[in-house]
């Protein structure tokens, strides 16, 4: 009796916590899915860039709260640019990168941030900075490739502040998203503890 588990108990142990890891990989890659699919089947002529921020922000920051997983936004983001690549009514053949990067974005900074337990105020800001990201992609790809970006082209042309104001809207909605899932978040956790 040496006080270490016996090779029958971890094997016992072993397959239920493989199939945990897949079933929160499958629910982390469906809530980037969601956001997709939301997207594509909802949409909201409100002629504003970025609109769609709000909600994929907020499914993104929620999969990433719900996880303990350092890539959690990531695997969200992936499977929102897996589902992008059926035929959903997109015209952007690049649609799958741009979804990529906000992900990717708020992990990273959620990392950083991880030690000093982010408020709801600097998760929306993740969420914010993190949407502002497709812009600016846009941007790029447009520089390299030539593929025109009609809803970018549009907002700069229509507005007095060019390329500015469509970043400002998709940080706003960005922002909100984050604000909004954070803080059911932590009203549902504060609630779990009460």
């Amino acid at each position: 009796m040496d006080g270490r588990l016996s090779q029958k108990s971890i094997s016992k142990a072993f397959p239920v916590n493989i199939s945990l890891q897949i079933a929160e990989f499958i629910m982390l890659a469906a809530i980037g899915a969601l956001g997709v699919l939301l997207h594509a089947y909802f949409r909201i002529p409100l002629r504003f860039p970025g609109h769609h921020g709000f909600i994929y922000m907020g499914l993104l920051i929620s999969g990433r709260l719900l996880s303990n997983k350092k890539y959690a936004s990531s695997l969200s983001a992936i499977g929102s640019a897996c589902m992008l690549l059926f035929p959903l009514g997109f015209k952007d053949p690049f649609i799958p990168v741009i979804y990529l990067f906000p992900g990717f974005i708020v992990d990273i900074f959620y990392a950083r941030l991880k030690s000093l337990q982010p408020k709801i105020i600097i998760l929306a800001l993740i969420c914010g900075l993190a949407y502002t990201i497709i812009p600016f992609t846009r941007i790029f790809i447009t520089l390299v490739t030539g593929f025109p970006y009609g809803s970018l082209l549009r907002a700069c042309l229509t507005a007095k502040q060019g390329f500015i104001y469509p970043l400002v809207m998709h940080f706003i909605f960005g922002f909100s998203g984050g604000l909004a899932a954070s803080g059911v978040f932590s009203l549902f956790r504060k609630k779990k503890i009460a």
